[in-house]
């Protein structure tokens, strides 16, 4: 007959469509009991789909070990998208895969039928698992390099912090007691007055030497105290007038750092900037010090600290670099002929984060 003819064939059509799937697809009732089994299916799970035919999915493609019944969702209608879900399945010889199960509706007469696409992700899992290996390695990377970056830093400052001591306990004093002998020796006799003049001479040297290692060196104090001191010193040679404002939350964290890199930019503001005013300005923002450094100077002419940078001259671009590589960050905005505002954000260690509230470190 021409209707069973045309019936027979557009089963045929089903079922090559449905072999055909690159992707397993498996047709099941309103209980998960299995209708259709189709040959990606067979060739993934091992099974024939005659063994397949009226077995309930969960038990057939999941592990016995926290095995939940693969039933339909009643809710689920033949216009809508579906459920996607993960999960590990098992082949017949009892090895585990992960699979992607996406269950859609696709009769909307009772009893519903439904079709589940089951792909295997074995290859996804395994690039997710490398490119997450290597987002952590990388990671792993920056923080050592930025913990080395600061322990540098660090380093740095009390190598000058020696040096200043050394020069302030050693020479200095041998200087200053040589100048008092001078005096009481031979006292108005022209050449003791050269002497005494060249001698005060590298006495101030020193002093200037001793100020520019270190300007804090035998002080104790907080954290404005010691940054007073530094942009006090740059200020007599810069010819500015300065401000220093340091909220209270930010001092006994990281304060070598903060120094460390005010040095740095409050010196650059004495050479370059031919500021009349400079202000510096230290905060507190969750788990980071923000240190400011902004003048009324000159600016910088734009490219120039690129050019600088090709000739050699790392300053500002240095502290900014030198912050990002220890988790932190760092920005320019400059002006020509209004100023420059330099912006260092310190990330708080674990460790400095554990001190006590208020409990100041000696700055030494």
């Amino acid at each position: 007959m021409p209707g069973e003819a045309t019936r027979v064939g557009s089963e045929r059509v089903k079922a090559a469509i449905l072999d055909g799937a690159p992707e397993c697809v498996v047709a099941m009732d309103d209980r998960g009991r299995i209708l259709a089994f189709n040959r990606a299916a067979e060739r993934t799970f091992g099974y024939a789909a005659e063994e397949a035919m009226g077995a309930e999915l969960s038990e057939l493609i999941l592990p016995p070990e926290g095995r939940e019944p693969l039933v339909p969702r009643p809710d689920l209608s033949v216009e809508g998208t579906g459920e996607t879900i993960e999960l590990t399945a098992a082949r017949k010889d009892g090895s585990t895969f992960p699979v992607e199960a996406t269950v859609v509706r696709v009769s909307d007469i009772e009893p519903a039928i439904y079709a589940g696409y089951l792909r295997d992700i074995t290859d996804r899992k395994r690039t997710e698992a490398r490119a997450l290996k290597q987002s952590r390695a990388i990671a792993d990377l920056a923080q050592a390099r930025g913990e080395l970056v600061s322990q540098l830093m660090l380093a740095e400052e009390r190598t000058r912090s020696r040096i200043a001591q050394v020069l302030h306990d050693d020479a200095l004093q041998r200087l200053l007691a040589a100048h008092q002998d001078l005096l009481e020796a031979a006292p108005g006799r022209e050449g003791a007055t050269r002497a005494l003049h060249a001698l005060e001479g590298t006495i101030e040297r020193v002093r200037e030497a001793v100020a520019a290692l270190h300007p804090v060196t035998h002080q104790q104090g907080d954290l404005r105290t010691a940054l007073s001191a530094i942009v006090r010193q740059h200020a007599t040679r810069g010819g500015f007038r300065y401000t220093v404002r340091v909220e209270p939350d930010a001092s006994g964290l990281e304060d070598e750092l903060v120094l460390s890199a005010a040095q740095e930019l409050v010196n650059n503001v004495a050479k370059h900037a031919s500021a009349s005013r400079c202000s510096v300005s230290v905060e507190r923002h969750g788990d980071s010090i923000n240190l400011e450094v902004a003048d009324d100077g000159v600016g910088i002419p734009e490219g120039r600290q690129e050019s600088a940078l090709r000739e050699g001259h790392i300053g500002l671009a240095s502290t900014v670099q030198r912050m990002k590589a220890i988790g932190g960050d760092g920005e320019v905005s400059s002006t020509v002929g209004k100023g420059t505002a330099v912006r260092a954000s310190i990330p708080i260690s674990a460790k400095a984060s554990e001190a006590p509230p208020g409990a100041d470190p000696p700055i030494v």
